[in-house]
């Protein structure tokens, strides 16, 4: 199978990736990444999928005129921050994105935390993607100002 360079990785998740995190039922956060295309670019995911796991998912389009398209996910702590950790100074768009997973990992992971918490680094999260040039601290800062042991 072949093997992708970090920085091409980079690239698609810069441009077709989706940084985020979803909220579990009990009281943790767990962050996703995706990476969507059209039918045709399948082989990089099936190469994504050999090399680092997760899952592959068809998305049957209902529009005659669109392709049919693909997409690529991995969750969880281990994945997500591992495969994150390889690729964080080659993003652009989702450097910051990429860098306040990687401090969630080392700060929350394992935690139980309030709702608050929970929904402030979601509600951060997609702030940075409305603004890509959004800092990380800032989030970190967010966060830390909340009780993050639950309540």
């Amino acid at each position: 199978m072949k093997r992708l360079s970090w920085k091409y990785i980079a690239g698609f998740v810069d441009g077709e990736g989706c940084i985020d995190i979803q909220a579990s039922k009990g009281d943790y956060i767990i962050p996703r990444l995706r990476i969507a295309l059209a039918a045709e670019g399948k082989e990089v995911l099936d190469i994504l999928q050999t090399n680092f796991g997760g899952s592959l998912f068809l998305r049957k389009s209902k529009n005659p005129n669109w392709s049919d398209a693909y997409s690529w996910e991995i969750t969880g702590y281990k994945r997500v921050a591992s495969f994150l950790r390889n690729i964080v100074n080659h993003l652009i768009i989702k450097k910051q994105q990429a860098r306040f997973i990687l401090w969630c990992e080392s700060n929350l992971k394992g935690k139980l935390l309030t709702k608050e918490v929970r929904k402030n680094a979601i509600q951060e999260v997609k702030a940075m993607k409305r603004d890509p040039h959004r800092l990380s601290e800032k989030a970190q800062e967010i966060i830390l100002g909340c009780d993050s042991r639950a309540s």
